[in-house]
């Protein structure tokens, strides 16, 4: 395990001096969620810079909409990406099952967005979500220049590139098996399960080890 030195218990400040008393980030286990919009590059090829603005500002009122519904305790939005973790102070089951909800409510919003869309003559948005659990760690980077709390770890970068098997699959939701299985050890007749009957192997960008995953399209008689 790492080993920290009691200087970096504190927060470092701009001129290098050290504030006591301020603590390392917080291990925990979590669930992650990473949700992007599909085709964002060449969204913003084709827009105006106000347009990719106003674009990214009503994805995130969506994603915002359904993620706080389920009870997320932290979100954060990233260019066309937005992070949302579910802490394990409930069992991490019941986080799991909060998360995967999260990610067919949020089709459903992008789904009423692309309606409107459709309307006022607009192209849809397509939306992928990734969705991983395991260790994180919680907190503010120590160094001292600026920014707030953040999530650290592999399964956030694991949640990240599951998002990223949605376009090669052909997939609305890809989430790992150890997240299925979460669920399914806590209640197998969970009906949304049945969305993720079959399993498949992938090697992910960046890792040696193949990792079992699951898929499922998003469909509006959900909600």
């Amino acid at each position: 395990m790492y080993q920290h030195s009691a200087a970096e218990t504190a927060q470092a400040t701009a001129n290098g001096r050290f504030v006591p008393g301020l603590r390392l980030p917080r291990a925990t286990a979590a669930v992650a969620l990473f949700a992007d919009v599909v085709g964002y590059t060449e969204h913003c090829e084709r827009l105006d810079p106000e347009e990719v603005f106003l674009l990214l500002c009503e994805f995130y009122r969506h994603a915002g909409r359904a993620i706080t519904a389920e009870g997320a305790d932290f979100i954060d939005h990233f260019g066309d990406e937005v992070l949302a973790v579910w802490k394990h102070e409930a069992p991490l089951a019941i986080q799991a099952l909060k998360a995967l909800r999260c990610g067919f409510a949020l089709h459903a919003e992008i789904a009423q967005w692309n309606d409107w869309r459709q309307r006022n003559g607009l192209e849809p948005v397509k939306v992928g979500v990734g969705i991983h659990a395991g260790p994180v760690m919680l907190g503010r980077p120590l160094g001292g220049y600026g920014g707030g709390a953040s999530v650290f770890g592999d399964t956030v970068n694991i949640a990240s590139r599951l998002e990223r098997q949605t376009r090669l699959i052909g997939a609305d939701i890809v989430i790992s098996d150890r997240l299925y299985r979460l669920i399914q050890a806590m209640d197998p007749r969970e009906r949304l399960l049945e969305r993720f009957a079959a399993t498949r192997e992938v090697t992910l960008n960046g890792r040696a080890e193949p990792l079992a995953i699951r898929h499922a399209t998003a469909k509006a008689d959900l909600f």
